[in-house]
């Protein structure tokens, strides 16, 4: 294990240019999450791998036993002057045949990476949406290559585990019975800016409990939920903060927003 980690790690920093590499023949990988350097929290591991599991597992990859293919998120620190960056790559590494002959080296057949200036307050928040943005491109990559099309989680996962309503005409009357405004959240099957959002943001205990202190939150599939024609715009993931007794939206947010957008206007809201 120890020698794939430094296989990887040298591999990685002598790439100097991303390479794009079929992905047809990946069935099989071991998943591997490595964090190095003493501004990157280690706090981050477990979700990382989880995250790193969770696409592995919606993709179909088999990850039983040990596999000489690696599939591996390495997150490490480098300096540049006085910045400090913080470079997040997702890489396959893996024994490969060299052309004419029989001896295998090792070698990377896939690499993505992305880097941000280090900043002590955001540096969980740019992780994690580091993370998950070289996760969607390379399960983008891995679904269009093999024919397959990865749908993000479904509406009903996400309602039950943080208290969202699936139906629109119950929030309303619930909205109108609690003296709060709605929440909906419209998002799509085939939109990773939604699932981007449903975990960077909404699946956060404190997003959570402002939008339920504020709200009646309810999530629908805009291509098969009902809700009135009005609110079906051209954005997924939207947002639009509804009034129930007009049943108009007083504001929308339409796109994916970062944790601390949607919380500054969640915060900024003084609607009754």
């Amino acid at each position: 294990m120890y020698r794939i980690l430094l296989l990887l790690f040298f591999a990685a920093a002598s790439l100097c240019a991303e390479s794009i590499f079929t992905l047809r023949g990946v069935d099989r990988v071991y998943p591997v999450v490595d964090i190095s350097g003493e501004k990157v929290p280690k706090s981050s591991k477990p979700a990382i791998r989880e995250a790193l599991d969770a696409t592995i597992g919606e993709l179909g990859i088999d990850t039983a036993g040990y596999s000489d293919r690696s599939l591996a998120i390495l997150v490490a620190e480098e300096y540049v002057g006085e910045t400090v960056l913080i470079n997040v790559r997702l890489v396959i590494g893996e024994q490969v045949k060299r052309m004419g002959s029989d001896d295998k080296v090792f070698a990377l057949t896939y690499q993505n990476a992305l880097a941000f200036a280090y900043d002590k307050e955001s540096v969980e928040e740019k992780l994690e949406d580091s993370v998950d943005e070289l996760l969607s491109k390379f399960a983008d990559q891995y679904a269009q290559e093999r024919g397959t099309l990865k749908r993000v989680k479904e509406k009903g996962s996400l309602a039950a585990s943080l208290g969202y309503e699936t139906d629109y005409e119950t929030a309303v009357a619930r909205a109108k019975k609690e003296h709060k405004n709605v929440m909906l959240v419209l998002v799509a099957n085939y939109c990773p800016w939604c699932r981007k959002f449903e975990e960077l943001v909404l699946r956060k205990e404190d997003v959570n409990a402002l939008v339920h202190s504020k709200y009646v939150p309810v999530i629908l599939n805009k291509e098969k939920d009902a809700f009135p024609p009005a609110f079906n715009i051209s954005f997924t993931p939207v947002v639009h903060f509804v009034d129930p007794a007009t049943q108009q939206a007083y504001h929308t947010v339409a796109g994916y927003n970062s944790r601390d957008e949607f919380v500054h206007w969640l915060e900024a809201d003084k609607r009754p």
